[in-house]
């Protein structure tokens, strides 16, 4: 505890010190405390904080005290030994901790490591008989109060910044290829400590302490004030570098730096003012006076200084931002893709700005659970939102440099989805012209079959039939003639698939009773089932007008049953169900369940693509035509195998087809 009984140099000195530690460690506490999400280190710097805040304005408190009273009140003083005595014994180890869990982030900490780390706690334990001590010798200055014990916990405080100047050299030597600015901001702090560690050394261990009711001199108080050094240099690098993610308003910083200076300078006109009167130099009413004088001519300086920082900050942030939409921007240019815009955007934003993590979602896309402390900013173009960003900030809130930030980058979003959107929009256009040209050009080769291999095809069968009649004919021979006959069918059926493929359904604008064409297409294929020992099944449900045409309707409803049939074992059972959507009106659902084998899993994505097939024989055909006729029509078609859930281990799951048509307004009688 610092005694002064008359404001000195030495005395105003130790004033003007103890209030800078108390202001800058309160700021720095104040600063962690509204950043902070319950992380581990943030919680141990927080501490290291305020111990340091108790080891200052303990002191701080201490000699004021002296100042006011001379020989203070036992309460008061004993008070301000208790706070400064505490703030020394929890900053010790925590300054360790602190260094150790910060490095644990960039290398994996051994079990010795933690053991020694933990060392520096033990000292801990004797706090309750060192504050005894200090209570029982009041008015004496708590280092000489202590008597030889002092040494060892100087001692230990030695060792301890000594240990955190060697993490930090470790931390120096590892960061200085990839953060200049931060590994220098390392090595400044391992500096100071090795300072602070040989002052303490000089003061304190081979030396008698200060004497007994005395500040301790100059060189004492050079030490208190090194010991801001480090939370200073801690501050810069957080306000200049975004040390540590902690992100501080430059106009709050410079609006608070301004109270708080404003306070320390009318405490110290006061102090001025009383103690030139005192000495009969100047009355106070003059002193205040001039100082308020020399106030307001700085005043218009100070300004002008806080606003060439502001604008320069504002113009470096508006920099980073517009250097961050135009990378952006150009991303997009470049690939046209939503997902790895998404992506890019998730990634660099956070860490240009600060923030938690920003999750972009554009127009469309599927939202995920929303987190708990989040902010939407809306992406909206020419009064259309496009989509939206929800930001998780580091701290409790976004800062309103963020926020601004964020909105003149959601302005600039907006243009780039809309980029993507287009480019999606004319790759997607391109591949369907493509595709086009694809199909007229297999319609016109496919034509060019037709007309080239079926009327020689079926000339061939006329003449094989006639041989297959005549009686004169080996009966071997007559057999292979009934082959030829098979296998001309089978060409024929083929090249009339791929006919129909190629060729795109006439009259899809007209309207079609579903109903009436799946009966048709089973009375057609009932011969084939009862061949086949297959039980067809069907609901009636009347008259049932969908959009698309018969020619289309007809396709996609036989193609599939066809399937059907030739899946099924004998004894299965074929069922067509037709239903109106209750859900969505607009919808006739028509689904085909047969009692085959079922179609595995890993080729569920290809049985519509052409020429896909999984039965020997099969030209792939049959279910590309389905597909090519709903897409014609504007309907949808899926496939679920097994038919029903939980038939996965049955010998016969089978498979289900789902076809949705789109309903047709009857038509209107003149």
């Amino acid at each position: 505890m610092d005694v002064a009984y008359g404001l000195t140099a030495l005395a105003a000195t130790k004033l003007v010190v103890y209030t800078f530690g108390s202001l800058i460690h309160l700021f720095l506490f104040v600063l962690i405390l509204g950043n902070w999400r319950l992380r581990r280190f943030q919680g141990l710097l927080l501490g290291l904080m305020a111990a340091l805040f108790l080891w200052y304005s303990g002191n701080l408190l201490a000699l004021n005290i002296s100042l006011h009273y001379g020989a203070g009140p036992v309460v008061l003083s004993g008070f301000s030994s208790t706070v400064s005595i505490i703030g020394f014994m929890a900053a010790v180890p925590l300054l360790v901790h602190v260094q150790a869990e910060y490095c644990s982030g960039f290398v994996h900490m051994r079990i010795w490591q933690r053991l020694l780390v933990g060392c520096f706690y033990l000292p801990v334990i004797f706090c309750p008989w060192i504050i005894g001590r200090l209570l029982s010798r009041p008015g004496i200055e708590p280092l000489v109060a202590l008597g030889r014990p002092v040494r060892w916990l100087v001692l230990w405080a030695i060792t301890a910044l000594i240990c955190s100047a060697g993490i930090n050299l470790y931390l120096n030597s590892s960061r200085r290829s990839t953060e200049t600015a931060i590994a220098r901001f390392y090595g400044y702090l391992a500096g100071l400590q090795v300072l602070l560690a040989l002052g303490w050394t000089i003061a304190y261990l081979p030396l008698s302490p200060p004497p007994v009711g005395g500040l301790g001199g100059y060189f004492p108080t050079g030490l208190m004030l090194a010991g801001i050094l480090p939370s200073t240099l801690m501050g810069y690098s957080i306000f200049r570098y975004n040390f540590l993610d902690l992100r501080v308003q430059r106009n709050v910083f410079y609006s608070v730096a301004a109270i708080f200076g404003f306070l320390i300078y009318l405490n110290f006109m006061r102090r001025l003012s009383v103690w030139l009167e005192v000495h009969d130099i100047l009355p106070v009413a003059v002193t205040e006076g001039v100082m308020i004088f020399v106030l307001v001519v700085l005043v218009e300086p100070l300004k002008r200084l806080v606003s060439r920082a502001l604008h320069q900050q504002f113009v470096s942030e508006f920099e980073k931002v517009q250097k961050l939409a135009a990378e952006i921007e150009d991303h997009a240019k470049r690939t046209g893709d939503v997902n790895s815009l998404r992506a890019l955007v998730e990634d660099r934003v956070p860490k240009e700005l600060g923030l938690e993590s920003v999750r972009l979602y554009p127009r469309g896309s599927a939202v995920s659970p929303v987190l708990p402390g989040t902010h939407s900013v809306i992406i909206s173009r020419g009064g259309e939102t496009v989509g939206f960003l929800e930001v998780l900030s580091a701290s409790d809130s976004i800062s309103g440099e963020q926020m601004a930030a964020l909105e003149m980058l959601a302005d600039r979003l907006a243009g780039a989805l809309e980029l993507c959107r287009l480019i999606a929009d004319k790759i997607n256009l391109e591949r369907e012209l493509a595709a086009k040209e694809k199909m007229a050009f297999l319609g016109e080769m496919a034509a060019r079959i037709a007309h080239n291999v079926k009327n020689p095809l079926s000339g061939m069968k006329t003449i094989v039939q006639l041989m297959e009649e005549d009686k004169s004919l080996p009966e071997n021979t007559q057999r292979d003639c009934h082959m030829l006959v098979a296998e001309i069918d089978r060409l024929n059926r083929n090249i009339s698939q791929v006919l129909r493929y190629a060729k795109p359904a006439r009259d899809i604008d007209r309207p079609a009773d579903l109903s009436s064409i799946v009966r048709r297409v089973i009375a057609i294929s009932r011969l084939e089932a009862e061949q086949r020992r297959v039980i067809l099944e069907i609901n009636d449900t009347g008259a049932c007008l969908v959009e698309g045409g018969e020619e289309a309707a007809n396709d996609i409803v036989s193609n599939l049953l066809v399937n059907a049939l030739e899946a099924s074992d004998e004894g299965c059972a074929v069922r067509l169900h037709l239903e109106h959507l209750h859900a969505v009106p607009t919808l006739i659902e028509l689904s085909i369940e047969d009692q085959g084998r079922g179609i595995p899993k890993d080729k569920l994505e290809k049985i519509f693509q052409p020429f896909f097939t999984t039965r020997a024989g099969g030209t792939g055909l049959g279910l590309a035509i389905v597909k090519r006729r709903v897409d014609e029509i504007g309907g949808s078609v899926e496939c679920h195998s097994p038919a029903r859930v939980g038939d996965s281990t049955s010998a016969h799951p089978g498979a289900r087809f789902v076809v949705r048509f789109r309903v047709a307004r009857p038509p209107q009688k003149p």
